[in-house]
This record gives C-alpha cells, structure tokens and sequence, in this order.
C-alpha cells in the first residue's frame, strides 16, 4: 500500500527534516493536497523536499500520529 497525501491529512504531520543544517520544518498537508493532489504519494513529496534555510535537497522527512484531535504526539521536534 502507498500512502498518499490524503491518508495522512486527518491523523498525521508531516516534517521535513535537514540532515544539512539539522532544521526541522512542518510541512503543510493542506497546501500539498491542493498543490499535488489527493492521491499524491508521500514518495513524491519526499523526493521534493528542500530546505528553506541551506537549500539541500534532502529527501528526509518525518510523519508524526497526532490522532484526530491533533494532540496525540508521542515526541517533539526541535525547531
């Protein structure tokens, strides 16, 4: 099974990870579902995954369970 950009809407966050500069950015479902589409494999995203602050391509990202009500996280990233 592929997880696709609208499995995770409801229940996840997406992160983007820099193993560059070590920034950790949250990534906004809502702007790529719309950008991407629904059906949108989370490969995809990953392979475009840039950094803001260095510019490293660097294909590394993070989905967190935050449950329906957005509060179930198990850990937190420094940011």
């Amino acid at each position: 099974m592929t997880n696709t950009i609208d499995d995770l809407r409801m229940a996840f966050e997406l992160f983007g990870v820099c193993t560059t500069c070590h920034r950790t950015e949250l990534l906004d479902l809502d702007m790529l579902h719309e950008r991407f589409g629904p059906d949108c494999p989370i490969a995809k995203v990953r392979d475009r995954v840039r950094c803001n602050q260095c510019g490293t391509f660097t294909r590394d990202i993070r989905i967190v369970y935050v449950g329906r009500c957005g509060v179930a996280r198990g850990f937190h990233y420094r940011t």
